[in-house]
């Protein structure tokens, strides 16, 4: 049985835990600068396993959006999609348009995020459901 770390589908009524402009952990900032592709993928990996136990560097997610990046320079578009299920996932306040700015006009801050918030929300556990 899958664990739930959500509220429910469709109920997006919490803020993202973490901030846009930071920028830390060093690793994630430059990962997020230098290897976008290997943060986002990193970060997919997380969502899938939460333990990291089957984390590849260079898995599906880190592929796509390499090849999507290096041919078109739209990889922030892949990341728009990631961030949305983030955001799915957890119930976090936003919409297509805020994940496509943001990805679009910083994209290493965006992926920053999005891998801090996914390896917070899951620190915390799954919700429990009464």
């Amino acid at each position: 049985m899958a664990q739930q770390y959500s509220q429910g589908p469709n109920v997006q009524n919490q803020e993202w835990q973490n901030n846009l402009c930071n920028c830390s952990p060093c690793d994630s900032c430059l990962l997020g600068t230098f290897c976008p592709c290997i943060l986002l993928g990193k970060t997919a990996d997380r969502m899938r396993d939460p333990t990291m136990q089957t984390a590849d560097t260079c898995n599906s997610d880190a592929l796509i959006f390499c090849a999507i990046n290096c041919v078109t320079g739209c990889g922030w578009i892949y990341s728009m999609m990631k961030r949305g299920e983030i955001r799915e996932r957890f119930g976090i306040k936003g919409s297509g348009m805020n994940d496509c700015c943001v990805s679009y006009w910083c994209l290493c801050c965006a992926l920053i995020q999005q891998d801090n918030e996914v390896k917070s929300r899951l620190s915390q556990g799954p919700i429990t459901q009464g």
